[in-house]
């Protein structure tokens, strides 16, 4: 019972919890819009986790940054987000292709400001939890632009909610 009442506790009583709150109602609400093959649905879903990363940002902000890492992080994330660019983007166009601009320099300072965080706070659960989520998006990207495959669902969701969990645990845990 204390150790979940501990990890409720962090989620509502603290300003990283706060956010991390946030980012997983508009997470879920992404997931809802998601659930339809139609564009505008996917738009609307995009834009709601646009939306989780910016809150994301926020609780990693919350925990102190080491601008060092964060720096160091752009340095990998900047040209990775260039290859997702030139490999993605051929497959969108009009207002596609600038929602999945927005969204992966979106992302990317999410990956950015967890790297950050890391730097600051050695919290790794934080920097585990936004990798997976980077890593599960490329799966999705995949799956909806790209090639329609079984695997593309396997690994992205799993890697989804894998650090949905995370980021939901992260206020009651120190590592």
């Amino acid at each position: 019972k204390q150790w979940y009442q501990r990890r409720v506790r962090g989620l509502v009583n603290s300003t990283q919890g706060y956010y991390v709150f946030i980012g997983l109602i508009l997470s879920a609400i992404g997931d809802v819009m998601l659930l339809s093959l139609k564009p505008h649905f996917f738009q609307i879903g995009a834009f709601f986790f646009l939306l989780a990363h910016l809150m994301y940002c926020g609780a990693f902000i919350t925990t102190g940054i080491s601008i060092k890492w964060f720096m160091m992080s752009i340095v990998v994330v900047g040209p990775a987000a260039v290859i997702v660019y030139k490999y993605v983007l051929p497959y969108t166009s009009g207002l596609m292709r600038k929602l999945v601009i927005t969204y992966s320099v979106a992302i990317s300072w999410m990956m950015a400001f967890a790297s950050g965080s890391y730097g600051y706070s050695g919290k790794t659960w934080l920097l585990a939890a936004a990798f997976l989520f980077y890593v599960s998006d490329l799966f999705v990207a995949r799956q909806r632009f790209i090639k329609r495959c079984f695997l593309n669902s396997l690994c992205g969701l799993t890697l989804y909610y894998a650090a949905q969990l995370m980021f939901a645990m992260s206020p009651a845990i120190d590592f």
